[in-house]
């Protein structure tokens, strides 16, 4: 599982990334199993915009006052919820 969500999810969603073209993926030359991804110059153009956008969102629901330590405790409940719902 990579941010609660299975291998399938990640898979699609780098899919739809890559078709719509904000990443590419280059066959590590190391293991020709294994793929590097790399933002396209669209993708680092947009990231700009998602940090104002995640940064509004966290400081709009009050978790701009919450330690590190704090979000760090409910990521993991939350991870954890997430996995016990869906074993």
């Amino acid at each position: 599982m990579i941010f609660c969500q299975s291998k399938g999810t990640v898979a699609k969603t780098l899919r739809k990334l890559e078709d719509k073209g904000y990443i590419e993926r280059i066959i590590n030359k190391d293991n020709r199993r294994k793929y590097i991804l790399k933002l396209t110059k669209k993708g680092e153009e947009v990231i700009p915009v998602l940090k104002r956008e995640m940064d509004y969102w966290h400081n709009s629901v009050g978790l701009a006052e919450v330690s590190e330590e704090t979000m760090d405790v409910m990521r993991a409940v939350a991870r954890k919820s997430y996995n016990l719902v869906n074993e």
